[in-house]
């Protein structure tokens, strides 16, 4: 089957969290162990979680087919996440999704690094007067951003967006780099502020490395 859904009954009054997973290729033993094992297997008292994986279809059909599903389901909330992604803090991915919920933001991504294997760049962008360019937000203070573009590597989205925002909410036929770009700009043209909450961190797999001290470095830093 291409598509694998669980539900599961709900107490009255709490969120309903979606996790979608869209994914091509293989996943890993970290993210299994780390990220989405906790998030699937262990129940949380704030809120039902159910899981929606996708895969053998592009990426911006898999989204826009999980997110019906997920809206089916009667989901609050969808989260994305990327099956190369892993949350970094805090440790417990539970926890940060919890955090992302008290945020009750319309959109709220965790803040997470790009994938590369020199120098340490955001999954976060301004735009520039020329659209076909962005501006990599490479630095930041405080715990709250507002870009202009993010990633959905772990990115929690209420229901209402998706209600007000018109389908396709992914695919795309203009020259937009990703599905998830396309998605952050119709969400704006809706009236919606795309969020970055940076209490909550997560990483590209393969793109980070621990030495002997316990550093979190770049493969080749």
């Amino acid at each position: 089957m291409a598509w694998e859904r669980e539900t599961q009954s709900t107490p009255t009054g709490l969120p309903k969290v979606a996790i979608c997973v869209p994914h091509t290729g293989s996943a890993t033993l970290e993210w299994m162990t780390t990220t989405y094992g906790p998030l699937r297997f262990v129940p949380v008292a704030w809120c039902v979680k159910n899981v929606f994986l996708g895969r053998g279809k592009p990426l911006a059909v898999q989204r826009e087919m999980l997110t019906e599903d997920a809206l089916n389901w009667g989901c609050t909330h969808v989260l994305f996440l990327d099956s190369d992604n892993v949350v970094e803090t805090p440790a417990d991915p539970n926890e940060a999704l919890r955090l992302l919920l008290e945020c009750n933001e319309p959109i709220v991504s965790a803040l997470y690094r790009a994938k590369k294997t020199e120098g340490f760049t955001y999954c976060m962008w301004k735009e520039h007067p020329n659209e076909d360019l962005m501006y990599v937000i490479e630095s930041y203070t405080g715990n709250w951003i507002q870009p202009d573009l993010v990633g959905m590597g772990f990115c929690l989205i209420k229901r209402e967006v998706f209600e007000k925002v018109p389908k396709p909410w992914f695919k795309w036929d203009d020259p937009t780099p990703s599905e998830d770009f396309h998605f952050v700009k119709k969400a704006r043209k809706a009236g919606y502020v795309v969020n970055v909450f940076t209490e909550v961190k997560s990483s590209h797999i393969g793109t980070l490395a621990v030495d002997t001290t316990g550093k979190v470095r770049t493969l080749r830093a």
